[in-house]
C-alpha cells in the first residue's frame, strides 16, 4: 500500500480491503445458522366424524317373550345391533328401535343402515325403516323412545335417509319393522342393522 503523505494509510482503500473481508464473515455466519436444525413441537387436530349405537329396543306383539324369543346385543364397537331370533312362523312381525348419536366433532348424516339377514332368506321378510330427528339430549324420550307400544308405530313425521344432519352431541332414533308371511318356519335367524353415515 501506498502511504499518503506524512506516513499515513488511506483510509478510503483500508475501507475497500476491508469491506469484502466483512462481507464473507457475515455470510458465513448466516450460512452456518441456515444449517442448524430446527425442531417445532405442536399438535394439530383434525376433525372426527363418527356415529354410534347408544341404546336399543325391540318391541313385539304379546306372547313373543315366552314364544319366540330376542336375544339383541350392540357389537362392532357400537356400529352394529345384532338380533337371535327364534320361531319365525307366518305373521311373524316385530319392531327394532336404535337410538344414534353423533360422537364425533362435525355434523354427519343419518344414512340407511345396511341389513343382513342370516338363516333364512332376506327376500322372504318385508322390512320398512323410518328416521326421526334429530334431537337434542333427552327430547327423543318424550317423543319416539319412551313408553312404545307396537300399536304406536310408526310415528309420524318420520324422514328419509341422508335427510337428518346430527351435529355433534346430537342424536336420532331410526325404527325398523320386520315381518315374515310366508308358511314355512323357522327355527332361529340372526339379523345384524349396521348404521351408515357420512358428512
Amino acid at each position: 500500500m501506498r502511504k499518503r503523505r506524512g506516513g499515513a494509510y488511506n483510509p478510503k482503500i483500508m475501507i475497500l480491503m476491508l469491506l469484502p473481508l466483512i462481507a464473507l464473515t457475515v455470510a458465513s455466519a448466516t450460512y452456518a445458522l441456515w444449517q442448524e436444525n430446527l425442531n417445532i413441537i405442536g399438535r394439530i387436530e383434525t376433525a372426527v366424524w363418527s356415529q354410534s349405537i347408544g341404546s336399543s329396543k325391540i318391541v313385539t306383539p304379546r306372547g313373543y317373550d315366552e314364544n319366540r324369543s330376542i336375544i339383541s346385543s350392540i357389537i362392532n364397537n357400537g356400529k352394529t345391533l345384532k338380533l337371535i331370533c327364534a320361531n319365525i312362523s307366518s305373521g311373524w312381525n316385530i319392531w327394532a328401535g336404535i337410538l344414534i348419536q353423533n360422537d364425533g366433532t362435525i355434523p354427519t348424516s343419518v344414512d340407511q343402515p345396511v341389513i343382513e339377514i342370516s338363516g333364512a332368506e332376506k327376500q322372504d321378510f318385508t322390512i320398512n325403516i323410518y328416521y326421526y330427528g334429530p334431537y337434542n339430549k333427552g327430547e327423543h324420550a318424550k317423543s319416539v323412545w319412551g313408553g312404545v307400544e307396537i300399536g304406536k308405530l310408526p310415528f309420524s313425521d318420520w324422514k328419509e335417509p341422508g335427510e337428518i344432519i346430527l351435529n355433534p352431541g346430537q342424536k336420532s332414533v331410526i325404527w325398523i319393522n320386520f315381518e315374515y308371511e310366508p308358511e314355512s318356519l323357522i327355527e332361529q335367524i340372526e339379523i345384524e342393522i349396521t348404521i351408515r353415515y357420512s358428512i
